[in-house]
């Protein structure tokens, strides 16, 4: 390469970085909600969401918009993201902006963590409204970690709060020198150097823009981006239903042992730190219903009649604006024991929006 052909190439690669971002579709990025398969793959890929976010607040500061962060109910499972509770209160009357940031497996320390990497690109959390599960506050299976998908931002935005529960995160996310000094090097770079490089740091969401764009030019629907096909659970194999509520992970999900709803609990604690960033915003937490048709033998247990009302009265007695969903949403729409059909969200997205439009007559902010 001549010498006076490298200002170009430079300038060329520097343009590419900048521009690339602008020139992704908005559907690629987000719809509705965050992208499954590109998430779970590659859990750098928040952040060029994050950015979309700021860049979208940014362009139109007046508009007023709410942040969802929950597991996946909120995230809309196993429905597609048009079906999910974001996209149905997009519909609602007067309804501010909403960026639904939950997703699966997500934990309590998850949702403090995003908070964190909000308050990091400077996006305001003043309207946050969150969703828990009787299993947010169960005693933890050796399997599941205090955080699912943010250990390393977690470490980089509290220190302090990663090294309390280091023990209990599962895989570090601190860089052990693998035997294998490339794959070391392949995963600090991926970690450390790649979400600063637009080039790479979006080359997921350019794929999927590029795709969009070949289905629109042939004329095609956007892809179905269902995690599977909501059907109803009393429409589903009697079998596997019945293999279903003998599993250990679901039989520990509704513990009829008594919760600890002290801070030694992770949940509780994250709670806490939740509530301490929250001060002075306006703060929602949902809890999530259960199919109590299907549960019955679980949810009518006494210990856990007993522990969901300890909980219902921790929870109710935080300073934030607490809604129970439990039995509000009829059981002809789950899907499973937790999750649920469109019709099931849509009628959730009614009830907290009717809360939401309400809420001065809840808690003071």
């Amino acid at each position: 390469m001549k010498k006076k052909s490298i200002p170009y190439v430079v300038v060329f690669f520097l343009l590419i970085n900048i521009l690339l971002p602008y020139v992704i579709s908005a559907e690629a990025v987000y719809r509705n909600r965050l992208s499954y398969p590109l998430i779970v793959n590659n859990v750098q890929n928040i952040d060029p969401v994050i950015r979309y976010m700021k860049r979208k607040i940014d362009h139109d500061p007046a508009q007023d918009y709410v942040i969802l962060l929950g597991d996946s109910v909120f995230y809309g499972s196993p429905g597609s993201s048009d079906q999910s509770i974001s996209a149905f209160l997009g519909q609602m009357p007067e309804h501010p902006t909403v960026f639904n940031l939950s997703f699966p497996g997500s934990q309590l320390g998850d949702i403090y963590t995003m908070l964190l990497m909000l308050d990091e690109q400077g996006i305001s959390t003043d309207h946050v409204i969150l969703n828990v599960r009787y299993a947010s506050y169960v005693p933890r299976v050796p399997y599941q970690p205090v955080l699912s998908w943010w250990q390393e931002n977690l470490r980089v935005l509290d220190p302090a709060s990663y090294r309390k529960f280091k023990s209990q995160l599962g895989q570090t996310s601190e860089y052990p020198l693998y035997k294998n000094p490339y794959i070391w090097l392949q995963d600090l770079l991926k970690k450390q150097v790649y979400p600063y490089i637009p080039l790479l740091a979006y080359k997921d969401y350019y794929q999927k823009s590029v795709d969009i764009q070949w289905d629109k030019l042939h004329n095609r629907p956007l892809p179905d981006d269902s995690l599977a096909q909501p059907e109803p659970w009393y429409t589903k194999d009697r079998d596997s239903l019945d293999a279903m509520l003998k599993q250990d992970q679901l039989k520990a999900a509704f513990t009829n042992q008594p919760l600890d709803l002290a801070e030694s609990n992770p949940d509780v604690y994250f709670t806490r730190q939740i509530i301490r960033h929250q001060q002075g915003k306006e703060t929602w937490i949902v809890m999530a219903g259960t199919n109590h048709d299907l549960m019955k033998d679980f949810v009518n247990d006494p210990g856990y009649v007993e522990n969901r009302g300890r909980l219902d009265d921790f929870l109710s007695q935080l300073p934030v604006h607490y809604l129970n969903l439990e039995g509000q949403i009829s059981e002809s729409w789950f899907t499973d024991f937790t999750h649920l059909m469109p019709e099931g969200y849509k009628m959730m997205a009614q009830l907290i929006w009717d809360a939401y439009r309400q809420r001065g007559a809840a808690k003071p902010l």
